[in-house]
């Protein structure tokens, strides 16, 4: 006789593709079929949709601005759900990001389904650190940065991971084999990433005559972002006079791709949750350099593949730039830590079976806690 399939439901909001709905992607492309039945609740015009390359369930359902939809029109989206999870069967519900665990959370009074909510966020509000967590059976916190900022015993620690597949277009570029060191930056337009910092410490190394070297800044402000920001940048560039060394390549479907066509990557952004970027640049075989801030110190310290400068520093990032330039930083060396600690920490594959653990854990009460994760 087959064993019964565990039935997951994934919930998200968003319809275009950011951080938080790769990773997801990630995930569910990595879940064991064998055990577990897919379903998802996204947009239905959702642009990532292609990108599932495994059997699911595609439930459309939009989930609107809660401030906007509180009241009977959050209410019907909330028994829609617990519908949902009554017509497939439904397990567990596992809600990504910042919008779905408040549409998933109330499950709890009208379902026995269990609950996960996948917290990928900082944040300070009261309401997410200290009431949220309550509605959920488990909170999966992306680093020890984001676990730290919320309440409660019911918490894992599961870093993001990404796809080992992907490696297969590593870099083929020697370290600044056309005599210029290209760097690159990498995230939407907003000031928290702080790109007015790295413009700072690139024009230190035109000052000290270092001018061999080229910013690419991929990124733009559709999704979250600052156009005045934006407009700020452009500004301060051409203040500096270094158009011809800083390019803005607004978005790119291929960010690894440009990753590998870059010596060095920059993360220098204010409390980032975690920095999917920093990984992926790693699994490209492309050293990063980023802030003593956020979750991203926490994978060059699992890695070993980066350099961490003082937070909000410029001067000590351009040191650190400098170093690479010059020579004084084993290029190779750190590319080859970096790759090798990435398919070893951040491998999809062992991040869905932490995934998968967790899951069996909530069914089964007795099960053991994942093995180093926060409690």
């Amino acid at each position: 006789m087959a064993r019964q399939l565990i039935n997951v439901l994934f919930v998200t909001h968003a319809d275009k593709k950011g951080g938080a709905e790769q990773s997801l992607v990630h995930l569910i492309n990595y879940i064991d079929t064998s055990q577990y039945r897919i379903h998802l609740i996204c947009p239905g015009n959702a642009s990532y949709l292609g990108e599932i390359a495994t059997e699911f369930v595609h439930i459309p359902l939009s989930l609107g601005s809660i401030k906007k939809r509180l009241g009977f029109g959050y209410l019907e989206t909330v028994l829609r759900m617990r519908s949902i999870v009554r017509e497939y069967g439904i397990d567990i519900v596992h809600a990504n990001g910042w919008r779905a665990p408040w549409y998933v959370g109330p499950l709890k009074f009208l379902s026995p389904c269990k609950r996960v909510w996948h917290h990928r966020d900082h944040t300070h509000l009261r309401m997410f650190n200290r009431v949220l967590p309550r509605f959920f059976d488990q909170v999966i916190c992306i680093s020890k940065f984001v676990a730290g900022s919320i309440e409660g015993s019911n918490k894992n620690v599961i870093y993001n991971g990404v796809d080992p597949r992907l490696a297969l277009g590593r870099r083929s570029r020697a370290f600044m084999d056309d005599g210029k060191l290209v760097i690159g930056t990498f995230g939407r337009i907003v000031e928290w990433k702080r790109y007015d910092l790295v413009i700072d410490a690139v024009a230190r190394l035109s000052e000290s005559g270092r001018n061999d070297w080229k910013l690419l800044i991929v990124g733009d402000a559709s999704i979250d972002g600052s156009d005045l920001y934006y407009d700020n940048l452009i500004r301060k560039v051409i203040e500096y006079g270094l158009e011809h060394n800083v390019e803005f390549c607004g978005h790119t479907s291929k960010p690894l791709e440009m990753m590998g066509e870059c010596d060095l990557t920059v993360n220098f952004s204010l409390n980032e949750p975690f920095g999917r970027v920093i990984i992926e640049s790693m699994l490209m075989g492309t050293p990063v350099i980023v802030a003593n801030s956020g979750g991203a110190p926490e994978i060059i310290e699992q890695t070993s593949g980066g350099l961490v400068v003082r937070d909000g520093d410029a001067e000590a990032l351009y040191e650190a730039i400098r170093g690479v330039y010059d020579g004084e930083v084993d290029h190779e060396e750190l590319a080859a830590r970096g790759y090798n600690g990435v398919m070893k920490e951040f491998n999809m594959g062992a991040i869905a079976r932490k995934v998968e653990h967790m899951y069996q854990g909530m069914l089964e009460p007795a099960a053991i806690r994942l093995p180093g994760t926060a409690g």
